[in-house]
């Protein structure tokens, strides 16, 4: 890569939250390293019908990360021409792909939990905090992700049955073609109100509209 191209890169990531979601990546990283045989049963005084792998539970941070490196934190309207368009797909889909690598540094340690379980919870999350991102703000871009994780951990199972219900796929440790299949979808819906949201909704409080200096300044 030429100079001007790493200093492309630079000014990109400077005025995305790029850091902040680098740093979340690699903690991910060491976290499922470091948690690939961990198992979870209980959060405090509350006990789970069924222990859960901590390796599913490393994406939502994951997720949370590159949903937070997609925000645009220097607040300024910009030009939507389809090279930036563009930029901003490839910025996504390589925040994904650093941070598929880190939820699958566990996989080193030979863990239970097949790699695809992984990548799938992480496609979920990282769709879901994009959309919370793109649509409200990175202040509460978290809450999506966690909502689900604790509402699938308490209540995501049928009583005295084994297995979860559809909707807490993001538990189990296999993937069903019909997973991906939704999964994918998502993660394509999140990407593409990413993309397309500064031009489509101008006026939603993403991008403040570009003002005229007055003589007050």
């Amino acid at each position: 890569m030429t100079s001007d191209g790493l200093r492309t890169v630079r000014a990109w990531i400077g005025v995305h939250a790029g850091r902040p979601a680098l740093v979340l990546l690699a903690v991910s990283g060491l976290l499922s390293l470091l948690s690939a045989q961990a198992m979870i049963s209980s959060l405090g005084f509350l006990v789970f019908e069924t222990p859960v792998s901590l390796l599913l539970l490393v994406p939502v941070l994951a997720g949370i990360g590159v949903g937070m490196g997609t925000e645009n934190t220097a607040r300024i309207p910009l030009p939507e021409p389809l090279r930036l368009l563009a930029a901003r797909l490839v910025w996504l889909l390589a925040l994904t792909a650093a941070a598929g690598v880190a939820v699958s540094v566990g996989q080193l340690a030979g863990p239970a939990v097949d790699w695809q379980a992984c990548l799938r919870n992480l496609l979920v999350h990282a769709a879901l905090t994009v959309l919370a991102v793109t649509l409200v703000g990175s202040a509460t871009a978290w809450v999506p992700s966690v909502a689900l994780t604790l509402l699938c951990m308490f209540f995501g199972y049928p009583p005295s049955k084994p297995g979860y219900y559809w909707w807490a796929a993001v538990m189990e440790e296999t993937v069903s073609p019909t997973q991906w299949a939704g999964t994918t979808a998502l993660f394509l819906l999140a990407a593409l109100v990413h993309v397309l949201h500064p031009r489509a909704a101008p006026h939603a409080g993403r991008f403040p509209l570009r003002q005229r200096p007055t003589a007050n300044g």
